[in-house]
């Protein structure tokens, strides 16, 4: 073998490897990501705001957020067919959510780039938010 194709060998296992944990796969369903959210709430970080959050999503369709400077929303959540997660707070925003390769999973706007994090999922209201 020769060096040329080694490294190419070398290069091409690197990045199937980087891929591999940068990202694990595409959009959510509807029927996964209905599973994953309802009635359980999420902790994470807001990129923008450089904040962390918690957010109980209940059964029948309402959020509460609270963030870690005691900001506070709440407001509608659902989920169109594609997957694609609405909240309705002042505005209606509509994300993509995908599963990262260690688990977690990012929100995403329309330009593709990541708003918020869901780093934890957990049962129920833990937390009791109002």
């Amino acid at each position: 073998m020769n060096h040329i194709s080694r490294w190419t060998i070398v290069c091409c296992l690197l990045a199937m490897t980087l891929s591999g944990l940068s990202f694990a796969g595409g959009q959510l369903d509807k029927g996964t990501l209905e599973t994953l959210i309802k009635g359980n709430s999420v902790e994470g970080k807001r990129i923008k705001w450089k904040t962390t959050y918690k957010m109980y999503f209940e059964p029948s369709g309402m959020f509460r957020r609270i963030d870690s400077l005691n900001n506070k929303e709440s407001g509608e959540w659902e989920i169109e067919s594609d997957g694609t997660l609405c909240m309705i707070g002042r505005k209606k925003r509509c994300r993509a959510v995908k599963q990262r390769g260690d688990g977690g999973y990012d929100v995403y706007n329309r330009r593709d780039e990541v708003v918020w994090t869901m780093d934890k999922v957990t049962s129920g209201n833990p937390y009791n938010l109002p």
